[in-house]
């Protein structure tokens, strides 16, 4: 759930195509490129932007989760968390 104190509105036009803009200021703080997702969440859209993961993700993120001490079942369940966490835009802490 969102904090009230972080929300801010602005009103935007929708085209006859559907089609409407971001403005500037909300396409720049979310570092918004070229796709985002959009979910339908009761009467309300939520989009995201998509995270374009690199090839070596994988890769570091284990050797980090190794090398703090995750093994086994542990390791596997931290990756997919922090992984999740990073697609989500949010800063895992390790």
């Amino acid at each position: 759930m969102m904090n009230n104190e972080n929300i801010k509105n602005k009103t935007i036009k929708v085209s006859a195509q559907r089609h409407l803009v971001i403005p500037k200021e909300y396409y720049d703080t979310l570092g918004i490129s070229e796709e985002v997702t959009i979910e339908l969440h009761e009467r309300h859209l939520v989009i995201k932007p998509v995270i374009k993961i690199d090839a070596d993700f994988a890769e570091n993120l284990l050797e980090e989760l190794i090398i703090a001490g995750f093994s086994g079942e542990e390791l596997v369940a931290k990756f997919k968390e922090v992984k999740q966490m990073v697609i989500n835009g949010e800063k895992p802490c390790l």
